[in-house]
């Protein structure tokens, strides 16, 4: 057995707790969204239905209840599903289940009373009692959550999760608009929501003897549930600290209640890290210090906190006055520092469980120290500048006790867990939000696309092996397989490449040799023109694979007895091509109207679906004019409605009329410097100069594809001498986008010398999401300069999502 083949082996090995775990995650965290949804929607509602001060009361009692469920659900169920990971019979799940129901108990009658006295501080009898309550009933339940969690029953407590915030909230707006209970009403209606967990309550193994002394008795059992007890009950103390302290301190209502709202809203990522150690903590516990687990943990919590704290920090002033009362109107300001304490306690969480997933409950000293530090920064800030001191005084606090944690982390378990973590494209996506912040509207379609973009990453292909775990993907070079895409297939070993007509009934039983890899296949004999024997398997799949490069017609030629159907479809579409060309460029020169054929290799070997022609400013309506009778079906896109009309005739590819080089819109290069520069091209019909066809081939790939296919590798390679290279440089220099240019002439350089080294690509080949990103700020920025503020406004709202929805195509293909 080879050595590759031991080493996908192993990984298959260690998968299933990756892929259980990243499952379960997904889970989680798609309930901890709608939750979180939920909870912010009763908490604006109640933003109405309340004054002032009674919603200044709720939010200290909702914090200090969710400070108690926080360590609720990491003691009681957390304890249980470690055991119940690390069980070997069924005496000892168990003792494991005994002693979480005595725990919970006894949990929520000493955590009950402590709420109780802290809200005497701020409520009255009445609240103090519905808050107490509460609490005992958020213990009890969670024996459920662990024996579920423990059994990896992710979806059933999912759910539950999110029909215990509904039922909340509906019993909460009764209490509050039916009975009149005030802040009262929506305080109990936290406890009276924790109900349907009951519905699952486990059925324990019967013991031997005295089970329920003997689960007592447990010493074990009794360490780790003080030990996680310890450790979250700091991280809910951190996370409520900052909300108790302005509900105390002697501050305007309206300014502290302006804090909790934003507090609210930026706790987001506490509730995503929450969900993300939830999942992926029995699999750690079980695997002890895994770092393959770790940095799947952590990628995940990056992939949605970090998208959503710059979109919280953001959010401009008249859209929270859209959301807000009058009253709140301090969290414009407050809101920059409370997503970035939000984030960072959230990290703090998500580190403390990798500890407590090893038994290693020595970081509650550390812990204890980031908890100074937080305290201490919020005095300050609140003695230098009141309520803003506050906020800005969390931020620092917060991100100090995570840098103490984590560096403890580093130092005990190495940098493993922080591999494949995406930082680039959140800063980037950052930074766009910042610049948008002065234009609400823009600000609000960048804001909804990238928090769509985090969500759609994160929940893509629930189950599916995740890139941060495993780096099989499908590259020329690599001998592993995608372990997503099931069965290898098979084929007959042929003595030649070219002997015998392909086999159309290939079966799910066939398997490919590792030699006979479609896409090493493809760029043997395509790219390198060397065409190797292949099977029936092979050469179909290598086809597929052909057909999304735009390079059939190589490949046919390549091996023109075995695809001879596929050689006769190609030269059938490229006689039908020119000869729609030539038609439909014949008509508009006796119309007076010349054309620039755009993105079109006539040396192509492909099936054209349509060609792209320039017509002058000015002249596209003339254009269509002239081809009446041509054409049998006359469309738009929506986006591109002013700037390209799809014109459809019976047979053929279709003409596309373009009034730019332009993408859904935003012109990239001028029209009138392209006719200027152009060249006949023995046609009725202009080429553009080759340094205007490089460029138009890159902004291709940056503006609209994301992506070089293999055809399009082809036409820039021939367009690689340095006098047109440094002329395109100075002319995208010009145009205002000179450094994504760069950017992706070295993608497809460096593509094409993998390729010619027989090296590992991935065709098409991707191009950095952060790199179409940043060309499309730098040239919104241009034209704005340059007085076009209205195409720059378009390129601005439309990038991120276009950017989107791109890469989610690309996903899903």
């Amino acid at each position: 057995m080879t050595a590759p083949r031991t080493a996908t082996m192993q990984r298959s090995a260690s998968r299933p707790d990756v892929v259980k775990a990243v499952h379960g995650a997904r889970w989680f965290t798609a309930a901890a969204l709608a939750v979180g949804a939920v909870n912010y929607g009763y908490a604006l509602l109640l933003t109405r239905l309340l004054d002032v001060g009674s919603y200044a009361r709720f939010v200290a009692g909702q914090w200090l209840l969710l400070s108690a469920a926080t360590v609720a659900t990491v003691t009681v169920p957390w304890v249980l599903a470690q055991a119940l990971a690390r069980a070997r019979s069924d005496a000892e799940r168990g003792d494991a289940g005994r002693f979480s129901v005595i725990t919970s108990i006894g949990g929520g009658l000493v955590m009950g009373t402590v709420v109780a006295a802290v809200a005497t501080r701020f409520a009255g009898p009445a609240t103090t009692l519905a808050l107490a309550l509460s609490t005992f009933l958020i213990y009890t339940t969670t024996v459920t959550a662990g024996w579920l969690q423990g059994q990896e029953r992710m979806r059933t407590l999912s759910l539950l999760h999110v029909a215990e915030v509904l039922a909340k909230m509906a019993v909460g707006v009764f209490l509050v608009v039916a009975l009149g209970l005030g802040d009262t009403g929506a305080l109990a209606a936290f406890g009276i929501g924790a109900l349907p967990f009951l519905l699952w309550w486990p059925s324990l193994p019967r013991g031997s003897g005295r089970p329920w002394r003997s689960a007592t008795a447990n010493r074990d059992l009794w360490r780790r549930a003080l030990g996680i007890a310890r450790l979250q009950g700091l991280v809910a103390l951190m996370a409520a600290v900052d909300v108790v302290l302005v509900t105390m301190l002697p501050t305007e209502p309206a300014q502290a209640a302006s804090y909790q709202a934003s507090v609210t809203l930026s706790r987001v990522p506490l509730f995503v890290a929450g969900a993300v150690s939830m999942a992926f903590f029995p699999a750690l516990s079980r695997r002890r210090a895994g770092s393959r687990l770790s940095a799947s943990a952590v990628r995940m919590y990056v992939l949605v906190s970090l998208p959503l704290m710059a979109v919280l920090a953001t959010v401009p002033g008249p859209v929270l006055g859209v959301l807000f009362p009058a009253d709140y109107s301090m969290m414009s300001t407050l809101m920059a520092f409370t997503a970035l304490t939000g984030f960072a306690i959230g990290a703090v969480n998500l580190t403390v469980t990798f500890s407590q997933a090893v038994d290693d409950y020595a970081c509650a000293r550390w812990q204890i120290a980031g908890l100074v530090v937080f305290t201490a920064a919020l005095l300050a800030g609140w003695r230098i500048d009141g309520v803003r001191g506050i906020a800005v005084g969390g931020a620092l606090g917060a991100a100090g006790a995570l840098a103490l944690l984590l560096g403890r982390l580093l130092h005990r378990q190495g940098t493993a867990f922080l591999r494949h973590t995406p930082w680039v494209e959140p800063l980037l996506l950052t930074v766009l939000l910042v610049l948008l912040r002065p234009f609400p509207l823009v600000w609000l379609i960048a804001a909804t696309a990238i928090g769509i973009r985090a969500v759609e990453r994160f929940l893509r292909r629930p189950g599916a092996p995740d890139p941060a775990e495993d780096q099989t993907e499908v590259t020329v070079g690599d001998s592993s397989a995608d372990p997503s895409a099931g069965p290898p297939e098979t084929t007959t070993d042929r003595p030649g490449g070219d002997m015998t007509p392909m086999r159309t009934d290939l079966t799910n039983t066939d398997t490919l040799r590792a030699e006979e890899r479609p896409d090493r296949l493809l760029v043997q004999a395509v790219w390198r023109g060397d065409a190797p024997p292949a099977g029936d398997a092979a050469l179909r799949h290598a086809l597929r694979l052909a057909r999304e490069n735009q390079v059939e017609g190589r490949l046919a030629r390549a091996y023109p007895r075995r695809l001879a159907d596929v050689v006769a479809e190609v030269d059938t579409a490229n006689e039908q091509f020119r000869e729609n060309l030539t038609e439909v460029t014949g008509r508009l020169y006796a119309a007076g109207i010349p054309t620039v054929l755009i993105k079109a290799d006539l040396a192509g070997d492909y099936v054209y679906g349509n060609f792209d022609l320039v017509v002058p400013d000015g002249r596209w309506e003339a254009a269509c004019t002239a081809l009446e009778g041509w054409y049998a079906d006359r469309s738009t896109y929506w986006l591109e409605r002013s700037s390209k009309v799809l014109l459809e005739p019976r047979s053929g590819p279709a003409a596309h009329l373009h009034t730019a080089v332009s993408w859904f819109g935003v012109p990239v290069l001028p029209t009138r410097r392209l006719f200027q520069r152009a060249v006949p091209s023995g046609g009725a019909w202009l080429v553009p100069r080759p340094p205007d066809e490089l460029r138009i081939w890159l902004a291709h790939g940056l503006f609209q594809n994301l992506t070089f296919d293999l055809s399009e590798l082809f036409a820039l390679r021939k367009l690689l001498a340095p006098d047109i290279v440094a002329e395109a440089r100075h002319e995208a220099a010009r145009e205002g986008w000179a450094a994504g240019a760069d950017r992706a002439l070295a993608v497809a350089v460096g593509a094409m010398h993998r390729l010619d080294v027989g090296a590992p690509v991935r065709l098409p080949v991707p191009l950095p999401v952060g790199a179409s990103l940043r060309v499309g700020a730098v040239h919104a920025l241009h034209l704005l300069r340059h007085g076009r503020a209205r195409v720059a406004a378009r390129e601005a709202a439309l990038r991120v999502p276009l950017v989107v929805a791109k890469r989610r195509r690309m996903l899903l293909s």
